[in-house]
């Protein structure tokens, strides 16, 4: 079957962008969709082909993330991409907790964005704003510990040293393979570690680890 991309944006110089990063990683016989508004992407979402959809936060009938929640509702299997000029850490945080599988700002140069998609597509990598991975300075003083936050904090001590290491490398955004290189393990034994990462923390998926666990990993 032909692949294809969905490419949703109202802006035709952005989406023009968009299309040209799409055929330098997926090669120009990529099949795309342009959709404009929500309802367009709405009834473009089911096509059987669809390797990854990319999305703007604020074309027509988006609202915000309640766009995006809706089209992950709609269909749960399309690995959704956020291409959004709203580059606020909680937006992005949000739209990770929604189930996307990344989030690129719209000032990313065309070569790091092009690579993000690549590790998105290829690698299976939840992608985030390398800004994300380290400190904001510009941050306000933390909140103490939910209760939620305390119990999470208990299962981070559960892991093994390994598991810990594979964790914050998952949280910095990198791919198994990377991971694997990084620490001189096979890449099986990668994914058995996620699998009991998964198991310990009580989450279903590397993107819930990453926002639950990950903004405890520096504390």
């Amino acid at each position: 079957m032909e692949m294809s991309v969905l490419i949703a944006d109202d802006h035709p110089l952005f989406r023009e962008a968009l299309k040209d990063v799409v055929r330098e990683v997926f090669g120009p016989d990529i099949r795309l969709i342009e959709c404009t508004t929500l309802a367009e992407a709405s009834a473009a979402i089911h096509d059987d082909s669809l390797e990854l959809a990319l999305l703007d936060l604020n074309m027509p009938g988006m609202q915000g993330l309640n766009g995006v929640a809706s089209l992950r509702r709609s269909a749960p299997v399309v690995p959704l991409v956020v291409v959004s000029a709203d580059e606020r850490s909680e937006v992005v945080q949000a739209a990770l907790a929604l189930g996307v599988c990344g989030f690129i700002p719209k000032s990313t140069p065309r070569q790091q964005m092009a690579e993000a998609v690549r590790r998105i597509s290829a690698d299976g990598e939840i992608y985030q704003p390398p800004t994300l991975a380290g400190h904001d300075t510009n941050s306000p003083t933390p909140l103490p510990l939910t209760a939620e936050q305390q119990a999470m904090q208990t299962r981070l001590g559960s892991l093994t040293r390994q598991e810990r290491c594979v964790l914050e490398a998952i949280v910095a955004g990198k791919p198994n393979k990377i991971v694997a290189h990084e620490l001189n393990i096979a890449e099986s034994t990668v994914k058995a570690h996620v699998s009991a990462i998964l198991r310990k923390l009580e989450v279903s998926s590397r993107t819930q680890a990453v926002i639950k666990a990950g903004p405890l990993l520096a504390g």
